[in-house]
């Protein structure tokens, strides 16, 4: 765990307190300043991760109409709110360079403001990123999947409104170059630092509708221990039922908790969890004698009973006889309990917010239609007694909904937003997607199983990124070490990049002698010749080939023969051939770069050309390149395919016709290790929608050639016939008994002290940068001068 992470797990109270207190002052000084905001409301709320988030409502002083049913006020509201609101990329095929800082961890008020900063912030912060956990959604009556936030949307030069399929009212869409970028206002996003949404509201019903869906869900309840009980008593192992049903139980509570720590911390600092510029009053609209009544406790003292609003009002002195249910609610301050001393509002004062429960229906065909009546004529009528109202103008009605309709007719009040007789109640538009699938509770028997036998454990000891920072770092005498290392770029904090700068990466291999081609078996050595003799001969026919094996069978030893024999020939010019893997720690072993790094090719947006300065540096490197080895082509989609043919017919636009700019491509690798993620294998030969797979599938068919390595090198000898059988059993999923067997022998737990103390330098693979971080501590506590650390590689 880094030191952050921890800082903040350690602290959510911190956390919460300057979210809280750093939003309110963004409001206030930001926000309401740019807006000429006179009201707003926000929600604190925290997401399933447990990080803070904010919702809110802002009304403009002065700003366009919502009144959007004419052509001409759409077209206003949309000139005057695309000066505000925009959703242009000002980079939009920009990828992160190696080196580049962390943008939001700057001084905004010392950072120049430009484009470069606000690209790489909104392409940090503002970019929708689709995903099964988060908006990806099976629409109701079909199996399509979309985004419920209905990316990726179509790209538009101008802004407007408009009203998207299944919605009943419009939705303001800004100018957009990127389809998968957020409403922004460049203002905001410089300011907040973080991701910001805002788009401006276009009627009461997309109010009603972003306030139903996003403002007000509720968390699920937790369930009772005896629920829980009965949920996991079907999955309990029967070998040993107490530690299953214990192991299962603490897994359920731990993993299904229903608060964070930072919104515990929220709400135990005082924090308010909804703020606004109106006080917002509760009303009971139940009949008088079913309203609650409050005690107030006094300890020692007799408990006092507290003077309900409706109760406060039925008694008012005669001064306030006029007075409305609905005015005294809305603008008075009755906080004195003399009610003489009442006073009304200043008008700079705005009114409350009266919030009503429960609201009956205002259907005359329904059973709840004489309270609803009861209720409007509560508030529009001066009355000291609930009975009172069902008597107007000195005529008594025989129901609340006969002395209503008469009021109705004759009367004219002011609205109290309790509804209208007849008139269709606002709700949510229905939501057109399924809803959210969970997987059933309680299914993990096998990994559980598992992790009952697992001989290893987790990580315990202090993270390596507290060393400096134990009581025994800060206790200890630095004075003798001081000045030690003074290079200038210590002190300024860049010496890294100093070192990266000063020690590029070259693509030129380690030297190797022409005599371990005569070493490589046949299968390497056909693919070994087929590349020279292309290159002696100065051939410009393109070469499309694959190489396939298993592990340990010398794929990347004989790229390393050949890389190192190809750039003998070159002589005083650069290497003609280019080693590229999916991932780093794959290019790492090959000794070349991430394909991404390489072609500049998105990490998960859609496919854009490069500028032509962009262009200009690939081909600048590339310029002598005539050989492309990619490695692990298990981990490379058709997609990922689809872009590299693009990107270099760019990059080589003499032979654009052909595919991958004319370049010979050695694709390597084994189809039975890692496949790529979120991206379909280059050999699934399913109907394909996407226009990138499918020009990805017809690349890759134009690879004519396969070459098979199928002996092991890795593992030589008679000794080790049992170990190739059980990799190669492994590799197609069918591990016999034997195998099983020889395998389980070959674990640290089954080991002497002295066996064990052999292995002390070997070579370390973890498969988390947690187990790496743990070994190099006790590595460092065991040898406390540790002049020389064990090579560990991380598999990523």
């Amino acid at each position: 765990m880094g030191m952050s992470s921890k800082l903040l797990r350690d602290n959510p109270h911190i956390a919460a307190w300057h979210f809280y207190r750093r939003f309110g002052l963004f409001r206030d000084i930001v926000l309401k300043q740019k807006f000429n905001v006179t009201d707003y409301w926000n929600r604190y709320e925290w997401q399933g991760r447990g990080s803070s988030h904010c919702h809110g409502l802002f009304w403009m002083d002065g700003a366009p109409s919502v009144d959007l049913e004419n052509e001409h006020l759409r077209k206003e509201f949309a000139r005057i709110w695309r000066f505000h609101v925009t959703a242009f990329n000002p980079e939009p095929a920009r990828v992160r360079q190696q080196g580049e800082g962390n943008p939001l961890a700057v001084n905004p008020l010392q950072h120049p403001l430009t484009f470069q900063w606000l690209s790489q912030v909104l392409n940090r912060c503002q970019r929708h990123h689709c995903s099964e956990t988060y908006c990806l959604r099976k629409k109701k009556g079909s199996e399509e999947i979309s985004c419920r936030f209905f990316f990726p949307r179509d790209t538009r030069d101008t802004a407007d409104v408009v009203r998207r399929q299944g919605q009943s009212y419009f939705s303001f869409e800004a100018a957009r170059n990127d389809s998968l970028m957020n409403h922004y206002n460049r203002c905001l996003s410089l300011g907040w630092l973080a991701n910001i949404d805002i788009s401006p509201c276009t009627s009461l019903q997309a109010v009603i509708n972003y306030a139903a869906k996003y403002c007000s869900k509720m968390e699920k309840r937790t369930d009772s221990y005896a629920s829980m009980g009965r949920q996991i008593l079907p999955y309990v192992s029967h070998q040993n039922p107490l530690l299953s049903f214990a192991s299962r139980l603490m897994n359920k509570l731990l993993t299904e908790r229903d608060f964070s720590g930072q919104e515990i911390c929220h709400v135990l600092l005082n924090c308010e969890l909804q703020e606004g510029t109106r006080v917002i009053r509760a009303v009971d609209c139940r009949p008088y004698e079913q309203q609650g009544r409050s005690l107030r406790l006094q300890g020692d003292h007799d408990d006092a009973e507290v003077v309900g609003i409706y109760e406060k009002y039925l008694s008012r002195p005669p001064l306030h006889e006029e007075l409305t249910y609905l005015d005294f609610l809305a603008n008075w301050n009755t906080s004195k309990r003399d009610g003489r001393k009442w006073t009304r509002w200043s008008r700079q004062a705005k009114p409350r917010v009266l919030y009503y429960f429960p609201r009956y229906k205002s259907n005359h065909q329904h059973h709840q239609y004489d309270d609803f009546c009861r209720v409007k004529l509560m508030l529009a009528h001066p009355h000291r007694d609930p009975n009172e109202l069902r008597k107007i103008n000195g005529v008594e009605y025989n129901s609340y909904a006969s002395a209503a309709e008469f009021c109705y007719r004759n009367h004219r009040h002011p609205d109290d937003y309790y509804g209208t007789p007849n008139a269709e109640e606002r709700r949510p538009d229905p939501d057109e997607f399924e809803e959210e699938f969970h997987e059933p509770d309680l299914l993990e028997e096998d990994w559980l199983e598992l992790a009952r036998q697992l001989p290893d454990c987790p990580p315990s000891q202090e993270a390596i990124d507290l060393l400096g920072r134990r009581d025994i770092d800060i206790q200890y005498d630095w004075t003798p070490h001081v000045g030690r290392y003074a290079d200038p770029g210590i002190v300024q904090g860049d010496y890294w990049r100093q070192r990266i700068e000063q020690n590029r990466l070259h693509m030129d291999v380690e030297d190797m002698p022409l005599e371990v081609r005569d070493a490589l078996n046949p299968e390497q050595r056909i693919v070994y010749d087929t590349f020279i003799g292309h290159f002696q001969c100065g051939s410009e026919e393109q070469i499309l080939l694959h190489v396939d094996g298993g592990g340990g069978t010398g794929k990347s030893y004989m790229i390393k023969v050949l890389s190192s024999h190809l750039q003998r020939l070159a002589g005083n010019r650069p290497s003609p051939i280019w080693r590229a893997a999916p991932t780093g720690v794959a290019s790492n072993q090959i000794m070349g770069t991430t394909l991404h790094s390489l072609l500049r090719l998105p990490m998960d947006r859609a496919f854009t050309e490069l500028s032509p300065a962009d262009a200009n540096a690939i081909q600048k490197k590339l310029r002598d390149v005539r050989y492309l080895v990619i490695d692990e082509k298990s981990m490379l989609g058709l997609r990922q395919l689809s872009w590299i043919d693009k990107r270099l017919r760019q990059v080589f636009p003499a032979r654009a016709a052909e595919f991958f700019g004319g370049i010979s491509i050695i694709l390597v690798g084994d189809f039975f290790q890692l496949p790529p993620i979120a991206n379909k294998p280059l050999y699934f030969d399913g109907p394909l929608k996407d226009l990138h797979e499918v020009s990805g599938q017809t690349a890759y068919r134009a690879f004519n050639h396969t070459v098979f390595l199928k002996k092991v090198q890795r593992q030589q000898g008679d000794d080790q016939a049992g170990f190739r059988l059980a990799l190669e059993e492994l590799r197609g999923l069918k591990l016999s008994i034997e195998s099983w067997k020889l395998l389980s022998q070959r674990v640290q737990v089954k080991l002497n002290q002295r066996e064990e103390d052999t292995f002390d330098a070997a070579l370390r693979i973890y498969s988390k940068k947690a187990r790496v971080n743990e070994y190099q501590r006790s590595q460092q506590v065991k040898t406390r001068q540790a002049r020389a650390l064990a090579c560990l590689v991380l598999i990523t």
